[in-house]
């Protein structure tokens, strides 16, 4: 790895608040990345791109023993928490770093053995340029592994839940980012990017959050988010809904939580590219 300057960060709308933050640290490795384990090698090196709180980044290192695991992110409060996460002593072979992921990645061409995102490429206007530094700094036979969100499910549906879903697919595309409805085209990014299609797995995932207990904790994060900085953004800065249509998606949220039959998913594509 040769650290080289990252320039500042990109079009994410989501805010970093604890609400935030939450969500993104109930990602593991087991749940965003089961897709990836079986192909890991004790010695590989693994870059994290947009690793946020660092759940899943060093969910890797026991699975990379001889190899390392360096998590990036445009956040460098988010990085510290990733790092304050992740003691050293625990875990010996993972850094982390703060820049840019749509700018020149601090990797040498050939270097890398996987490059990971989750829940990334989705924010950004220009995903296509990420994959190819990715490509440039894999090495030969390295692996792109992306799983981005496209379908957000809330059954049974109600009226709040269907403005809630509808507005975050605008501020999530606002800036101009492609937004939810990305899962099932990350495949065709990296072959525009140069990657050959004969030597990709395109699948899919899910993560669902059903009732009782599940439901009421996705629903409580919700709620957090649109009381919070989300909310406040929405109405203000993006001026896509009224603090009323807010207080309607939580009334909707609070109700869809404590619902015996509510069952969120929100469905992934998952796909694995050898360079």
């Amino acid at each position: 790895m040769n650290p080289k300057p990252l320039s500042s960060p990109s079009t994410y709308t989501q805010g970093h608040s604890a609400a935030v933050v939450a969500s993104h640290a109930s990602r593991t490795v087991e749940n965003s990345a089961a897709f990836l384990l079986p192909h890991l090698q004790p010695h590989f090196t693994i870059v994290d791109l947009g690793c946020g709180p660092g759940t899943i980044t060093r969910g890797f290192c026991p699975h990379v023993p001889n190899g390392s695991v360096i998590g990036i992110d445009a956040a460098g409060s988010v990085i510290e928490m990733a790092r304050s996460g992740a003691p050293e002593s625990e875990y010996p072979n993972l850094s982390f770093r703060v820049g840019d992921i749509t700018s020149r990645l601090p990797c040498d061409d050939n270097s890398v053995d996987v490059v990971y995102t989750s829940q990334v490429l989705f924010h950004i206007p220009a995903p296509v340029r990420v994959i190819k530094e990715a490509l440039r700094v894999l090495k030969p036979g390295g692996m792109l592994a992306m799983r981005e969100t496209d379908t957000l499910i809330y059954h049974p549906a109600n009226a709040g839940t269907e403005a809630f879903t509808a507005t975050m697919a605008k501020a999530v595309s606002s800036p101009g980012a492609q937004g939810i409805g990305s899962g099932r085209r990350i495949h065709l990014w990296a072959q525009e990017a140069g990657f050959e299609r004969p030597k990709m797995q395109v699948r899919a995932g899910a993560t669902c959050h059903p009732a009782p207990d599940e439901s009421k904790w996705w629903a409580n994060i919700q709620v957090e988010r649109l009381q919070g900085e989300i909310g406040r953004k929405w109405v203000g800065e993006l001026q896509l809904v009224s603090q009323d249509e807010i207080d309607a998606m939580i009334a909707g949220l609070k109700t869809w939580g404590d619902s015996p039959e509510a069952w969120y998913v929100a469905l992934q594509g998952e796909v694995i590219c050898w360079k």
